[in-house]
């Protein structure tokens, strides 16, 4: 790579001047005297040696066109650097070297004054040599067809890739430069806001100091006029022992705190709130305290078609991610609320705690996209038992006969309780806007997924893979189909199609099966069910969960042979050899647990148990959210729950062992609940149309085919207690590629399941436990960690004996 980068410097600092010199100067005195002398009249920077090449490559070679090879040697030596794989590099070096020759003698066949720095003596006897054959308008023809020819088939793709990269380059240095900006606009704006406030402060204390001031002159004017009094006193002569300061507070004359509101009308309030516009909003009240109403979570904006939509996949494979313009444009959101409704439903609400004698110090509200939160901080003799027990009276209070009335007591990390109730004026939360955020384009999760917009307007991201499985129940029409359909969006829109598999179960038949067109890139294979790439019968979904439950087995052997601990550390050690995620989604577990029962509670439980580490997740739905179906067992190992709207407080338990799904709005409104959180938090999941999901799967599936095929293992087959002793049997059962893998090692005399992948084509899964099999049978050694295995077996006839023998 430097004899490169230094030949490629030598040749762009070429000097005609230096060719006398040089030619006069043999190779081989190159250290005498005579180059010493000669050194001091080079021109080029890189003295005596690099003049020397540069006339060797542009006067005997090809001209300037020779660093297009040099380039090339640039790039296949910082692959191998890098470790990378060669294969592109080496296509590029002959692409580069073919090119230097054909422009070589294009410039050959050239009269132009520079051509001979262009051709060198190489380009100008090809170009005598295809001028005298063909002629010179041949020859100009078949160069610029070849030239044509080798871009299109050998170099088109290395420039385009180029090109994206630029243009991504540049993009990402252009959102720095926006950012910097902004950030720079936003301090000039805090310290303006700031000098501002300082400002009003000061002038709030001189009008403070002068409204003292007037008070004292009015107090010791008041003092100074008596005759008033004694005028009254003597009208009254029944009275004569009355004092002044019994008769003061019956005069007629208005007490000097009358004259006040003639200051009230300060002109600081005005002041402030034009400097401070984004502070919370207050509605004044004559009864009651005040309520502000607090701005909600204004999300960056980031258009996910700014980043790199065209990779690359672990076996060389062009996939493009699917574009943001496939779903649907919201509406202009009117972000404005009804201000009025919300005083008048604060009202209610305090008229109704007022009967039963609850006394509210501050009241604050959160609008959201269906809900607000009303955070209430009550009297401290107040007990949080007696709100609690309101939740029915306040809904009807609240006229509100859909329900949507919840009660948080208290607020988590607030002094306060709340009250989210339904507003009058909904805001519809579609797929486009939650994805259109910087949280979700510059996420480092390892599975993201977006579940919605919280009543903040906060958009809720979060990490499957640290869930580590997710629970969804509710009713029918809840919003659970639509749920799965966003959460498998957010993973296409952010994941190759070598970094996650899904295994998709739907006994319901309809839910799942757009996603059959994803078979090529994100579904893999289950032996004995080619013929169902989305799993629907009952019984067949039992063996899919025990291909996946034995995939898990596989996996925990192989990161016990690497020595880590998870899949993480297992793909940054073994980055050729990385492992894929495997996501699981049961659209219905009711109709499974009916028709198949402990034998699918079995694998489930072994899954949720272990499978997190090495990167296999469930996520599990039901509309009947009773215990025969969400088991002890299941919903222990389950941490993270989804509810939507329930029947009752008992199906709430059951989901989320407390209550508050059954006064939910239906339509996405649920409740999330994470190993992180003390309590549900009220979310509003997107809407994703059918007519989307169309679209995305089209798109994917249109696309070019993975060259290995992701393949599970067998399933075991069923025993008294629904599992048999599968890896003793996998043992004694060659593959079908045993023999072909095993002539494969033998041949190149190395062993790595990247070299079975590469060659035979298989899975990640399938390779690894063809390596297995050789190991077993003595044709490779044992895996020590990230070095490489040895290959036992020195040649083929040792190998074929081996083989007969073992036949």
């Amino acid at each position: 790579m430097l004899a490169a980068l230094f030949c490629i410097a030598a040749v762009l600092g070429f000097h005609a001047g230096d060719e006398p010199y040089i030619v006069t100067l043999p190779w081989y005195e190159i250290f005498s005297s005579a180059a010493r002398a000669v050194a001091g009249t080079i021109h080029n920077p890189f003295g005596l040696f690099g003049a020397r090449v540069s006339v060797f490559f542009i006067r005997v070679l090809l001209g300037y066109p020779m660093l297009l090879p040099l380039a090339g040697f640039l790039v296949l030596g910082w692959r191998l650097f890098r470790t990378k794989p060669l294969d592109p590099a080496l296509l590029f070096l002959v692409y580069t070297l073919l090119m230097a020759l054909d422009l070589s003698a294009m410039f050959g066949l050239s009269a132009a004054p520079f051509a001979d720095v262009m051709s060198g003596t190489t380009g100008r006897m090809m170009a005598s040599f295809l001028s005298t054959i063909i002629g010179y308008p041949g020859a100009w023809a078949l160069t610029t067809v070849i030239g044509v020819l080798l871009t299109f088939y050998m170099g088109w793709e290395f420039i385009t890739d180029t090109i994206a990269r630029v243009s991504a380059f540049f993009a990402k240095a252009s959102a720095t430069v926006r950012m910097i900006r902004a950030e720079r606009t936003r301090k000039r704006r805090e310290k303006e806001e700031m000098q501002a406030r300082k400002k009003a402060e000061r002038m709030a204390v001189v009008l403070e100091k002068e409204r003292k001031k007037r008070e004292k002159k009015e107090q010791r004017a008041a003092k100074s006029t008596p005759p008033k009094p004694k005028a009254a006193a003597v009208e009254k002569p029944v009275k004569p022992p009355v004092s002044l300061r019994d008769e003061e507070p019956e005069s007629a004359p208005p007490p000097p705190p009358v004259k006040l509101p003639a200051i009230e009308p300060i002109v600081i309030p005005a002041e402030v709130e034009e400097i401070q516009a984004p502070e919370p909003a207050i509605v004044r009240s004559e009864e009651g305290p005040d309520m502000i109403i607090n701005p909600g979570v204004r999300e960056a904006e980031a258009d996910l078609d700014e980043r790199k939509l065209k990779v690359r996949t672990h076996d060389h494979v062009q996939y493009r991610f699917p574009s943001i313009d496939l779903l649907q444009r919201p509406k202009d959101e009117d972000e404005s609320y009804d201000e009025r409704h919300l005083a008048e439903t604060k009202d209610r609400l305090l008229e109704k705690l007022r009967i039963y004698k609850i006394e509210v110090i501050r009241i604050a509200t959160t609008v959201g996209p269906r809900v607000a939160l009303f955070e209430l901080e009550l009297a401290p003799e107040v007990k949080i038992s007696r709100i609690k027990s309101l939740e029915n009276d306040l809904a009807m209070a609240m006229a509100s006969s859909s329900g949507g009335i919840r009660i948080i007591a208290p607020i988590p990390g607030k002094n306060a309780i709340g009250v989210e109730i339904p507003i009058s004026k909904p805001r519809p939360v579609v797929m486009r806007s939650v994805l259109q955020v910087e949280k979700f384009k510059n996420n480092t999760m390892a599975l993201p997924i977006v579940l919605g917009k919280s009543i903040s307007n906060e958009v809720v991201v979060d990490d499957l893979a640290a869930m580590p499985h997710l629970l969804i129940a509710g009713a029918t029409g809840a919003g659970k189909s639509v749920a799965i359909n966003v959460l498998l969006t957010s993973l296409l829109y952010s994941k190759k199609p070598d970094e996650v598999k899904f295994v998709l179960i739907d006994p319901k038949r309809v839910e799942l099966k757009p996603y059959k067109l994803l078979k090529d890139h994100f579904l893999p294979k289950i032996p004995g069910m080619e013929e169902q790439i989305i799993v629907t019968d009952p019984q067949k979904a039992v063996s899919a969960l025990r291909s996946v439950v034995r995939e898990m087995e596989h996996r925990y052997e192989m990161l016990e042979k690497c020595g880590v601990r998870n899949i993480g550390e297992y793909n940054r050690k073994m980055k050729d050899e990385a492992m894929f995620y495997l996501v699981v989604v049961v659209d219905e577990l009711a109709d499974l647990m009916i028709t198949a029962g402990r034998e699918v509670e079995e694998p489930i439980t072994r899954l949720a148990q272990m499978a997190r580490a090495v990167g296999i997740h469930l996520i599990v739905a039901t509309q009947r959210p009773s215990v025969d179906v969400i088991t002890g067992i299941i919903k222990a190992n389950f941490p993270s729950r989804i509810a939507f709207q329930v029947a009752s407080k008992v199906d709430s338990r059951t989901i989320l062992d407390v209550s508050g799904a059954e006064q939910l709005l239906g339509s996405g409104d649920m409740l999330f609940q994470s190993a992180r959180m003390s309590k549900p938090e009220r979310i509003q999941c997107p809407f994703i149309s059918l007519t989307e999901v169309d679209a995305i799967t089209e798109f994917i599936g249109d696309q070019p085919p993975l060259k290995t095929e992701c393949i599970l293992p067998e399933p075991p087959s069923s025993n008294g207690n629904g599992f048999s002793s599968g890896l003793d049997q996998d043992r004694d059962r060659r593959d079908a590629m045993f023999e072909e893998a095993a002539r494969l090692v033998v041949l190149h005399q190395q062993a790595s399941v990247s070299l079975l992948q590469r060659r035979l084509r298989l899975g990640f899964s399938r390779a690894g436990r063809v390596m297995d099999q050789l190991e077993r049978n003595g044709i490779v050694s044992a895996g020590d960690g990230s070095k490489p295995r040895d290959v036992l077996v020195k040649n083929e006839d040792s190998l074929e004996l081996l083989l007969r023998n073992l036949d």
